[in-house]
């Protein structure tokens, strides 16, 4: 992608590594895309742990050199590539996001398009929607979320300086563009709060603004009061009872600026207008450069990457009531190191993209501890685009 978004900073790096990755890196080859004559090469399922038939406890689907493939990992723990999964192809562009919707439906922008598809839930076979993929319009984009309840997609158009919003239907998964709402400036990352009222998204390009905007019972977006906002954030995250934002600067994590190992937390009162807390930002050990919100909103984890390398991924207890922060016990979680983390819906599961493998840990819903299981998948998609979810 051309944009220099500061959001998610290390997937700058990746990016670049990603088409570096061949189907013989885990496939000894060919594949013909609508069947597979590959057979599982080093990267295969054994280096997951193996055995994975069982039931699926959950998937993570990930963009790997052109195509989506997925992993499995059953409720045996069992950790590996899908077998007999026939990876789709992606149309061209640069990969914006990915992102599921009711465990049902999984969405890949890809700049002038998304491209969509059904999940099947018991085996993680991937069939295109109707439609797809679906035009969105722009000629960029910077990342793609959806509202909690899976309504509606948003697109941050980076250098059309847009969002473009669509209407998902609830029956097929299927899209309708609502349409494009400009915010002004160039766009990163764009999140919901966490009952899916209000749409805020920051600006790339190390900007120091945040457009918030007031979400219709269609999709239309109409700008919050006071939008958009002056503060220097490049990433935000909702927690489960829409009154917070957790977020980040960015800085110093892959981009040269000035430093800052800090998680801003933000109030939102009842016009969807944001205003950092006193006491706050909390300091945390590392440099962050992503961070996500446990499914349960009381538990916040960064993600730590610079030029000189990962750091530990660090664990924080969130109170929905004060906003307040502190660290897990065993926070930093010195045994897993990635750029980016996210969780399935329930809750169980991170799962993570360092380099060019894919691993996950299962998460202790009372304490907050991260511990690895199984072995890592080697050699698969770089992080740029993946979601994982639970099957339905």
């Amino acid at each position: 992608m051309a944009m220099k978004i500061r959001v998610l900073l290390s997937s700058v790096v990746v990016l670049t590594m990603m088409w570096l990755v061949s189907c013989s890196g885990h496939y000894t080859c060919g594949i013909t895309f609508g069947s597979s004559t590959c057979s599982p090469g080093p990267g295969g399922i054994g280096q997951g742990g193996g055995g994975n038939t069982g039931t699926a406890a959950a998937f993570d689907f990930f963009v790997d050199g052109g195509e989506i493939n997925a992993a499995i990992l059953d409720t045996s723990a069992n950790f590996g590539l899908i077998p007999n999964f026939v990876p789709p192809p992606l149309t061209t562009g640069g990969v914006g996001g990915m992102v599921i919707v009711q465990k049902q439906w999984l969405y890949v922008s890809l700049g002038t398009s998304i491209q969509g598809f059904s999940i099947n839930g018991t085996t993680g076979a991937l069939t295109a929607l109707t439609g797809s993929p679906f035009p969105t319009n722009s000629t960029e984009s910077s990342a793609i979320t959806a509202d909690p309840a899976g309504k509606f997609l948003f697109l941050s158009a980076a250098n059309d300086h847009q969002v473009a919003v669509f209407a998902i239907n609830q029956t097929t998964g299927s899209l309708t563009m609502v349409g494009l709402f400009p915010i002004g400036f160039f766009a990163g990352e764009a999140t919901t709060d966490g009952l899916g009222k209000y749409l805020y998204v920051t600006a790339g390009n190390l900007g120091t603004e945040v457009a918030a905007f007031a979400i219709g019972s269609t999709g239309s977006l109409t700008p919050v009061a006071g939008s958009p906002f002056s503060i220097n954030i490049a990433e935000l995250k909702g927690e489960p009872t829409g009154k917070f934002l957790l977020g980040i600067t960015g800085n110093g994590a892959n981009n040269g600026s000035t430093s800052d190992n800090h998680v801003y937390v933000f109030s939102i009162d009842q016009s969807g207008a944001i205003t950092q807390l006193t006491g706050l930002p909390f300091a945390t050990v590392y440099i962050p450069s992503t961070l996500t919100v446990h499914p349960n909103g009381t538990f916040v984890y960064t993600f730590n990457q610079t030029v000189t390398g990962t750091s530990p991924t660090e664990g924080l207890q969130f109170d929905p009531t004060t906003g307040a922060l502190k660290f897990l016990p065993g926070s930093p979680f010195t045994a897993l190191t990635a750029p980016s983390g996210q969780f399935d819906q329930v809750g169980n599961n991170l799962f993570m993209h360092p380099g060019t493998s894919v691993s996950v840990a299962s998460v202790n819903t009372t304490t907050g501890a991260l511990t690895s299981i199984a072995n890592p998948i080697a050699n698969v998609g770089s992080g740029v685009g993946w979601a994982p979810t639970d099957p339905h």
